[in-house]
């Protein structure tokens, strides 16, 4: 019987592979956002006081390395461009890996609007801020306020938003250099920080502090105190340090780029190795380090007051915005350069970011248009550049809305950036349960897969049991996320954006369904078969 035409768009995706392991680990790491750990001593402070913020990098490397390895095995067993969607799909049911991976994707995509403003307001905000007190320029001053109004806000975002998707769509050979120098990059200018702060210590610090911040240290900790901060290191293990560490997954929430762009990638076992379960532990190293010599650069019970007076929006804060690290390196340093660098570098990680997600997001609307669900046109790829040009396009737009609600829908975007991320837990809870019964459902692809795929324990496959230690985790960081009240109501955001997401995902797939039958195309034909490579 010969097989019925017209299962696929073409018989192969177009897409070549020319991305290299160290360029996979660089797209991962850029997600992740390496210099992001400028903000970790404000974030954790502010929202678990009870926490212990050096234990938040290990605890949320703990937790993500099942993750990790469950996306590595399946992506070395089933590697298609699209990743979860073609294993979702094909293990469990075509509409749950459709909905589930949208939802990641939009989810993903929404990042680009809620953390896209930080560029303005907390990296070339803060700068010109430092650069005002430095330099005794009133002129900068009147600049870093200004970075700081909505409509500013909006556009220099904007432009950046768009210069992302630009980069993305003229090149893949471009996109994957961009981010690979710049990893390399963050790390030296993390070694360049972590050496300036040893060098000058607390004790330069805090004079600084009390010479240019027109406040005081010590009144500073009690102010702080007084709403709330612990005072000194809190205990290590403790159930607010382990929630801290649950919320710090959302740190790690790009491993799984590199399983995306699997059909692109040379040596894809080595690469996904390297990328995925090498990507977190790399990161976890790095923050680590970096929260040590932040917390104790600055004194623990400051740090702690600073994150508390900043969170509670206290008029005793002394200082323009959050209390990121690389803000507050001018009471460290005060060679203007250096403390430009460092204010920059976090947008410049902002700015990477959204690249790395364009690349990597691009690729899964890409995938449901190969399967027919979308229009054929989101699958085609530019004959000059090699790109998913409309696929990158309509990501970028989406990102732009994003952001347009971020900005002036009153900080709505800000919750669902805080409780999104339990949207994207929620469908990594059917990721997780594919994997679980890929062995059993799918053996004649389970038995056709790598060696280290097939691995078991004693007579249990260990993807298998992967994926029961995953479904575990998902349910305890998405209590974790809700648990501090982050940025508003759970329920408003889970009823208002998350569960849509759904839906939203739910209609389209029917739509699908309906249109292409009418096209003599049976979806339920089509998810039967892997796709091409």
């Amino acid at each position: 019987m010969s097989k019925p035409a017209g299962f696929f768009v073409r018989e192969s995706t177009g897409l070549t592979k020319q991305i290299s392991g160290l360029e996979a680990l660089a797209m991962a790491l850029s997600g992740m956002g390496l210099l992001y750990v400028f903000n970790v001593i404000a974030f954790v402070p502010a929202f678990y006081p009870d926490a212990n913020p050096l234990m938040q990098p290990f605890i949320g490397l703990l937790l993500v390395l099942p993750f990790a390895f469950m996306y590595t095995l399946l992506a070395i067993g089933i590697p298609r461009t699209g990743g979860d969607y073609i294993w979702t799909s094909r293990i469990l049911n075509p509409w749950i890996g459709f909905v589930s991976n949208f939802t990641i994707t939009m989810l993903s995509l929404s990042f680009i609007g809620s953390v896209g403003p930080w560029i303005p307001q907390w990296s070339l905000g803060e700068m010109f801020y430092d650069l005002g007190v430095l330099l005794h320029k009133q002129s900068y001053f009147t600049i870093a306020n200004n970075l700081q109004a909505p409509f500013t806000i909006f556009w220099v975002t904007a432009l950046f938003t768009i210069l992302a998707g630009v980069i993305v769509l003229i090149s893949t050979k471009i996109a994957t250099a961009i981010v690979k120098y710049w990893t390399i990059l963050a790390i030296v200018i993390g070694i360049i920080f972590i050496a300036t702060v040893l060098s000058a210590g607390r004790t330069t610090f805090i004079r600084n502090f009390n010479a240019f911040s027109g406040s005081n240290y010590n009144e500073v900790i009690a102010e702080g105190q007084a709403l709330g901060a612990y005072n000194g290191v809190p205990p290590a293990f403790s159930f607010s340090s382990f929630y801290a560490g649950a919320l710090g997954l959302l740190a790690y929430l790009a491993w799984f780029y590199p399983a995306y762009f699997a059909g692109e990638v040379r040596q894809n076992k080595t690469t996904q190795i390297l990328a995925q379960i090498g990507g977190v532990v790399i990161f976890a190293i790095f923050t680590e380090v970096m929260v040590a010599v932040e917390y104790y650069g600055e004194g623990p019970a400051f740090a702690n007051a600073m994150a508390a007076l900043w969170i509670n929006g206290s008029p005793k804060y002394p200082y323009i915005n959050i209390p990121l690290a690389s803000g507050l390196s001018m009471y460290w340093t005060q060679n203007p350069v250096l403390v430009a660098i460092f204010n920059i570098s976090f947008g410049i990680t902002v700015f990477v970011m959204s690249v790395s997600i364009l690349f990597s997001m691009s690729r899964n609307i890409f995938a449901w248009s190969f399967d027919r669900i979308l229009p054929s046109f989101f699958a085609s790829l530019n004959s000059k550049t090699r790109t998913p040009a409309n696929a990158i396009a309509i990501m970028t737009i989406v990102g732009l809305i994003y952001l347009y609600l971020a900005v002036f829908n009153y900080g709505s975007l800000a919750e669902v950036f805080s409780y999104g991320t339990a949207g994207i837990f929620i469908a990594f809870l059917f990721v997780s349960f594919a994997a679980m019964i890929f062995p059993y459902v799918k053996r004649d692809i389970f038995e056709k897969t790598d060696s280290l795929v097939k691995k078991r324990i004693g007579s249990i496959p260990l993807i298998t049991i992967i994926g029961v230690i995953c479904v575990i985790i998902s349910l305890v960081t998405v209590y974790s996320i809700v648990l501090p009240a982050i940025g508003g109501s759970f329920f408003y955001v889970f009823f208002t954006g998350i569960i849509p997401t759904f839906i939203i995902a739910l209609i389209i797939y029917g739509i699908a369904f309906v249109v292409r039958k009418k096209q003599n195309i049976d979806l339920n034909v089509v998810f039967k078969e892997i796709p091409p490579e």
